[in-house]
């Protein structure tokens, strides 16, 4: 019998691939896939290597039986399908469509019923079937055509094997069944009466019949009493048991006939639910795909290349270097595309013997098509390029798209958005490794030293994928009405940050050798206490030695577990902090160990030796509500609310003279934020009257004049005002106030009480991301958001917070990226006098000459204060100084 038919039980195998895979798997907009991705392999698994001639997958329906209407309680006990798999059943039945593979399912009949059907439908054919289940009820089916395949075990299953192993023939099934009871399906059984016993039975009197009318002859009373009250009850669970074989359905054999073509659908699919991993094998590559990638290695080629470059409106352009930092690196060539699947690459640095064309010819005759602004430029991290190509005294400027920020607005929480992530995710393209061309680990090479050949079709490839990327990722950006933050607020400031990297800062290196010497006597101090503190010397850096001294020692309450023991991280050693000192000295000790190794001992270290200052990266895809994030160094981390902190800041100069810094501070403006989405009458009062938010709300809470609101109650109402952004629970503000669980949970009660338009507005932010899964900011930033329906609280209320944190940050964030955009188009115009030198979330920093300060200062102070309009003022504080710290 060569040709075979697979029938899958669809509810058995969900189920199995659920409980198996408890790694939490989620789509890329956070809903769960892990029994999706789990029946998916299965899947695939079956039919790579069994091959079937036919297969069909068969599913339960909602709702009651015919079973229900012979006994009522039929599967009364049993529990219902957790939420989280029953969000999954739909995207199951859509990845068995994209197999091409056809769907039975019949309303008043379980998925059992069906098989049998189909089994009957089968038996006069030249087939041999096999049901995919892990049911053992199946096994009544099984005959001298019918196999079952346990999946999960890989283990097939025929009436042989079955007599083999429990000594019964699969008419058998259901007597035995029938005796013993089903607790998962409630079906009743003889009480008493166990599998094992069941077995028995039935290999010594054949039939549960039989075994009711001779029970005077099985041994033990209790059982016979059983058997003679229960046997109606068994021949019940008998009737229950027995699969129908008739259901009145249409077996179409054409449809399924495996398909064995690889559809788009399904890759679409895959994508979607951002199984990457399964994707692998059906992906195109360099090798696979027909691709027209030309090496322009000679001046008649360069000529020839050049004639169509410059007709081109659009085009894609990426460089390859000897660094990922911009600001050292050296170009090794250009490559171009504006055409799918063709590209140029331009090389400017080859091994020796190698043919080139002059770097210098190469770029002076690139430069007018780079610098048109009328000519659209693609590109992946294209800020690194704009960087670049400045070294080389070119600017390039028409940026259109960047396929890194377009993959970073369509799905923010995403890990990486590198070039091969997102040709895998939206192209199902493998692209070339960068470990193919130049190697790695020791045996790295650079890539100006590698083999020619190979480069030319590494660099042509990434132009040629960032040009496909751009006509299939803007209309996602479209559907998701993104495209207006994209042109409108993030291609713009590409120039911004790639402007602010190239300028730097300074830092005075005296200063920070200070600063450094101060923080080791400090940390030797803090040492000195903290071994006082706990009776004996240790390693503070050591968790596990911190945490015997904490928890053994001095017996302080053990808040959180981790997988290698107690917890002492900064919330846990915050909330003992109320309770020994010791806690405290070691957030101190770490703080300032922290300033020295970060900063004080590593930013020397990163002045660059060509223009003397430290250039910090400035990440627009890193952060899921939209903030900026700064790298090498992060100079947005330096604390302010410290001595040490500010000490910091003060070693950060103006390089030029006759300048000093300009800092401009938005005030508030997340709590500004706040008062215009909720719209509280109370809140946007107080900052039209200018009032200080956290004395206003600690008035009103502690009942007194604002004029006799103390320093404590200002900093409990502060805790609450920004914890309300934050999802602050009362044990945050208990472990940040030192407030008891109760008196912070009235507190908390009493503010939603007064503020009233604050709850509404987190309730309504709640309900519709539960509804839509996904929150907005007031520039439409989008971010999806999962486990609001969850069962798990601590993933709910996770969930809770992200969507209102979202919506308030984010759309601060977008406030202070139109603000630096508007602010950079005017000092473009040369007459300020002045560079954006950093960005600290609500902070812009400038050096700005003497004579020109007025100015730019009133420039600053408009933009920020008019970048948009809400229902309250938007405030900006202004301050300058000869560093940073004076800035404060």
């Amino acid at each position: 019998m060569s040709e075979r038919f697979f029938i899958i039980d669809g509810h058995s195998q969900c189920y199995q691939a659920f409980y198996a895979i408890t790694a939490r798997l989620t789509t890329p907009d956070g809903k769960p896939v892990n029994a999706v991705y789990g029946f998916t392999r299965m899947l695939q698994k079956l039919l790579r290597e069994y091959q079937p001639e036919y297969i069909a997958v068969v599913f339960d329906t909602k709702g009651i039986t015919h079973r229900h209407s012979s006994y009522r309680e039929y599967k009364a006990n049993r529990k219902p399908t957790p939420d989280e798999l029953q969000a999954q059943i739909p995207l199951i039945y859509k990845i068995v469509r994209a197999f091409n593979i056809p769907v039975y399912a019949v309303k008043g009949y379980e998925a059992d019923d069906i098989i049998g059907t189909l089994v009957t439908l089968l038996s006069d054919k030249p087939i041999e079937v096999v049901i995919v289940t892990a049911d053992k009820d199946m096994e009544q089916l099984l005959n001298v055509k019918v196999k079952i395949l346990h999946a999960k075990k890989g283990m097939m299953i025929d009436q042989e094997s079955l007599f083999k192993e429990k000594g019964i023939r699969p008419e058998q099934v259901v007597d035995v069944l029938a005796l013993s009871g089903d607790t998962a399906d409630n079906i009743p059984g003889v009480p008493g009466i166990g599998n094992k016993t069941a077995l028995e039975l039935i290999q010594k009197w054949g039939s549960l019949e039989s075994v009711l009318t001779k029970v005077s002859l099985i041994s033990g009373k209790k059982r016979q009493e059983n058997l003679r009250l229960f046997a109606d009850q068994a021949r019940l669970s008998q009737k229950l048991l027995l699969l129908c074989r008739d259901i009145p359905i249409a077996l179409d054999m054409n449809a399924c006939k495996r398909n064995t073509s690889e559809t788009t659908e399904r890759k679409k699919l895959f994508r979607a639910l951002g199984f990457h991993t399964l994707l692998t094998d059906m992906v195109a590559t360099a090798e696979t795909e027909e691709t027209r990638y030309q090496l322009v290695d000679t001046r008649e080629k360069f000529h020839e290349f050049l004639a169509q470059l410059i007709t081109q409106r659009t085009i894609a352009v990426d460089l390859e270097t000897t660094s990922t930092n911009p600001l050292i690196a050296r170009i090794v060539g250009i490559s171009f595309s504006w055409k799918a699947r063709e590209a140029h690459y331009i090389p400017l640095m080859t091994p020796e013997g190698t043919a080139q064309v002059s770097a210098d010819i190469v770029l002076s005759q690139l430069r007018p098509v780079l610098e048109d602004e009328n000519i659209r430029k693609i590109g992946q991290n294209i800020k690194y390029d704009i960087l670049v190509l400045r070294n080389n005294n070119i600017h390039l400027r028409g940026i259109a798209f960047d396929a890194m920020i377009a993959s970073y607005l369509l799905n923010p929480g995403k890990r990486n958005h590198n070039l091969d992530d997102i040709a895998f995710e939206y192209l199902s393209y493998k692209t070339i490794l960068t470990s193919e061309v130049i190697g790695s680990g020791k045996e790295q090479i650079t890539m100006n030293k590698a083999d020619v050949a190979k480069v030319c079709k590494y660099a042509c490839q990434d132009a040629d994928i960032s040009f496909r990327l751009a006509s299939v990722m803007e209309p996602h950006l479209k559907e998701n009405t993104l495209s207006q933050l994209m042109q409108d607020i993030e291609i713009p400031l590409i120039y911004v940050l790639a402007e602010m990297e190239w300028n730097g800062i300074c830092a005075d290196i005296h200063v920070l050798q200070k600063i450094s010497d101060i923080l080791t006597v400090k940390l030797q101090q803090i040492e000195k206490e903290i071994h006082a503190s706990a009776g004996y010397e240790f390693n503070i850096s050591s968790p596990r030695q911190l945490s015997k001294v904490l928890f053994e020692k001095l017996e302080l309450p053990r808040l959180r577990r981790t997988k290698t023991g107690l917890s002492t991280d900064a919330n846990v050693l915050t909330t003992l902090a109320w309770q020994h000192n010791l806690p405290k000295l070691v957030l101190e000790y770490r703080q300032l160990m922290k300033l020295k190794n970060t900063y004080a001992d590593a930013l020397p270290e990163m002045v660059n030796p060509n223009t003397s200052r430290i250039h910090t990266s400035f990440n627009q895809t890193v952060t899921a509500t939209g903030r900026l994030s700064s790298s090498d160094p992060n100079l947005q981390n330096i604390p302010i609310r410290t001595e040490m902190g500010r000490q910091i800041r003060r070693a950060f100069v103006p390089c030029e003279n006759d300048t000093v810094f300009l800092s401009a501070d938005y005030s508030q403006i997340e709590l500004r934020i706040l008062a215009h989405f909720s719209g509280d009458e109370a809140m946007v009062a107080a900052f039209h009257q200018d009032k200080d938010i956290h004395s206003s709300v600690a008035s009103a809470i502690y009942n007194v004049p604002i004029e006799n609101v103390i320093p404590e109650m200002r900093r409990n109402a502060k805790a609450v005002n920004f914890g309300i952004i934050y999802g602050l629970s009362e044990f945050g503000l208990s472990r940040d106030t030192g407030l008891s669980l109760e008196k912070a949970r009235e507190f908390i009660d009493t503010y939603f009480t007064l503020y009233q338009g604050v709850k509404r507005f987190r309730d309504t932010v709640i309900e519709e991301a539960r509804t839509h899964g996904y929150v907005t900011t007031l520039f439409h930033r989008r971010r999806s958001v999962s486990d609001l329906r969850s069962g798990n609280k601590k993933l709910r209320n996770l969930s809770e917070r992200i969507a209102v944190n979202t919506i308030i940050q984010g759309s601060a964030a977008d406030l202070i990226k139109v603000a630096m955009n508007n602010i950079h188009a005017q000092l473009k115009k040369g007459v300020y006098g002045a560079k954006m030198l950093l960005q600290i979330h609500d902070e812009l920093l400038f050096e700005v000459q003497n004579n020109t300060l007025p100015l730019t200062r009133s420039l600053v102070q408009e933009e920020m204060s008019h970048a948009v309009t809400l229902k309250v003022p938007i405030k900006v504080n202004i301050k300058t100084g000869i560093n940073w710290m004076e800035t404060v």
